[in-house]
């Protein structure tokens, strides 16, 4: 793994040609996801990662962290022109607020909002997304959904879906959704835009109207081998896991490359055109205190 030398951090400050992007990072193994992402942003992306000081990460190497993540205060957000949350291991909790982190969370996403283009949540991120900024609770699946599931684009001219082809494979690999009723009002009213449908997951990449908030229930991060790797760890663990739909854990192929590259490319694009037509720019020195009665 190249996770050092490949990740840019806060401290270098010389300016590059291309997309600024801040990672909250709550990945197990957190400094896997360094590789994840190079593989598909957009060369010459400047990438700030950032750690939550109310998780341990157990499972990481604190090395790696201490050279490649700040925490949120240190970092210099208002350069960057979309920010990211990782999904996390707390998917299989119904409790979005039990993570031990999540009122760092909500602080920093609320902070970032107005500072940055845009704000995307992976997976369970995309559910804490959903919840901070528009309400919407999260519903467990009766089984979990894994695998990389043919989606329908329907929405073809939309600025983040141009490039899609109009059915395209995206990997999935979770427990929930935004609760139905809620995120259908949410849709109904004209707030938020869902991009993509399966009869598999339902609607999985959805984003507000003004483009704002990004939610990726699926993961476009993922890399060839991660379903494989999950797969074979729940078996280790005794556990009876479903191979994953369309995709063979022992001879893996990807089929979803192109079109994420594409997607992320887009994304960027559009969030750092919204931060120089909005002129978003500075927000408050410290991040704002959470008002219970709006979570």
């Amino acid at each position: 793994m190249n996770a050092t030398p490949n990740a840019p951090t806060t401290s270098d400050p010389t300016p590059r040609n291309g997309y600024r992007l801040a990672v909250i990072n709550l990945m197990p193994q957190a400094e896997i996801y360094l590789d994840y992402m190079a593989q598909v942003l957009p060369p010459g992306t400047d990438v700030r990662w950032i750690r939550v000081r109310n998780h341990p990460y157990r499972s990481s190497n604190h090395e790696i962290l201490a050279a490649t993540h700040r925490h949120y205060d240190e970092t210099d957000l208002d350069g960057c022109d979309a920010l990211l949350l990782t999904g996390a291991a707390m998917d299989l909790n119904p409790d979005l607020t039990a993570a031990t982190y999540w009122e760092e969370i909500v602080e920093t996403l609320r902070d970032a909002d107005g500072r940055v283009g845009s704000i995307a949540g992976v997976c369970w991120g995309a559910q804490v997304v959903g919840k901070v900024f528009y309400g919407i609770e999260k519903q467990h699946f009766p089984a979990k959904i894994s695998g990389v599931i043919e989606m329908t684009n329907i929405a073809p001219e939309h600025p983040l879906m141009r490039g899609l082809d109009d059915r395209y494979w995206l990997p999935q690999s979770r427990y929930a959704q935004m609760e139905p009723t809620a995120f259908a009002k949410a849709v109904a009213d004209g707030v938020l835009v869902p991009l993509d449908w399966s009869e598999e997951s339902g609607h999985t990449t959805v984003v507000s109207a003004d483009g704002a908030h990004l939610m990726l229930q699926g993961h476009q991060d993922y890399p060839t081998e991660r379903l494989a790797e999950e797969y074979h760890s729940a078996l280790r663990k005794g556990q009876s896991p479903p191979v994953p739909l369309n995709y063979d854990p022992e001879r893996p192929v990807n089929r979803w490359r192109a079109n994420n590259r594409t997607f992320f490319a887009a994304w960027l694009e559009s969030a750092a055109e919204r931060k120089r037509t909005h002129g978003l720019s500075a927000g408050p020195t410290t991040a704002p205190s959470i008002i219970p009665s709006q979570l």
